[in-house]
């Protein structure tokens, strides 16, 4: 982490190290002293003090009676939770919008699928970052305010344990696939549809990452949320073989 600016105020110390977290620059199991961090942040205690509160509520550290805070570990449990609320509330959040999408948003989306090929071909993993966000924000554009609050916070918090399935061989051709089928049903304003592939592709996403984390884990939270999204025998998510 660089040393912030001079008078730099909450909300940037805030973002700078709950970004350094999320982003793995700060590995999950890190040990820090208070003192060292006001330091190296070139902030008084109090801004600080409010910053660490802030991240302890979101999970990301605990803080320590002696004054030193610990990056919280990952976790299947987080893992599987932080996924099944993924899937039920961005599947929602896409069913709500595909029907008042529009052709200019379409085309939005089949330019975001196509920077994404571009990057991902170019190993541009920031590049490519970007526009999966970007993309998946869309498809959920028309929900609300709030709800795309929550669905960002989730969104990072995954963050964490994305690192570790964009390692793995062929998921960038599978979800480049994935990605596309669900703008096939957003094209259709089969918002059904759209929410159903979403809903897999979400739930692929966690069984990769379970199947390398706790292979022998049921991943029950995951399939009860797609079967909340999903109907009838496609409901039924088996772990991703390999």
């Amino acid at each position: 982490m660089e040393h912030m600016a001079e008078g730099g105020g909450l909300e940037e110390l805030y973002d700078e190290l709950r970004t350094a977290i999320i982003q793995g620059r700060v590995p999950p199991g890190t040990r820090m002293s208070q003192v060292q961090l006001a330091a190296q942040f070139g902030v008084s205690r109090t801004p600080l003090r409010e910053a660490i509160r802030l991240l302890q509520r979101e999970g990301l550290i605990v803080a320590e009676r002696n004054r030193m805070v610990t990056v919280t570990g990952l976790s299947v449990d987080d893992l599987e939770a932080i996924y099944a609320m993924r899937i039920l509330n961005e599947s929602f959040a896409t069913s709500a919008t595909v029907p008042g999408m529009t052709d200019d948003d379409i085309a939005a989306l089949d330019g975001l699928l196509a920077a994404m090929d571009a990057s991902s071909a170019g190993e541009d993993l920031d590049a490519w970052g970007a526009a999966h966000r970007s993309f998946h924000r869309g498809l959920m554009a028309g929900a609300g305010a709030r709800l795309l609050r929550f669905t960002d916070e989730l969104w990072d918090h995954s963050e964490r344990y994305r690192q570790l399935y964009l390692r793995q061989p062929s998921i960038w051709e599978i979800g480049a696939a994935e990605h596309a089928a669900i703008v096939d049903a957003c094209r259709a304003r089969d918002a059904d549809l759209a929410a159903a592939r979403l809903a897999r592709h979400l739930a692929r996403h966690v069984m990769t990452l379970m199947v390398l984390i706790a292979p022998d884990r049921e991943p029950a939270l995951v399939r009860r949320a797609v079967r909340s999204v999903v109907r009838g025998e496609d409901a039924e998510v088996a772990f991703p073989a390999g």
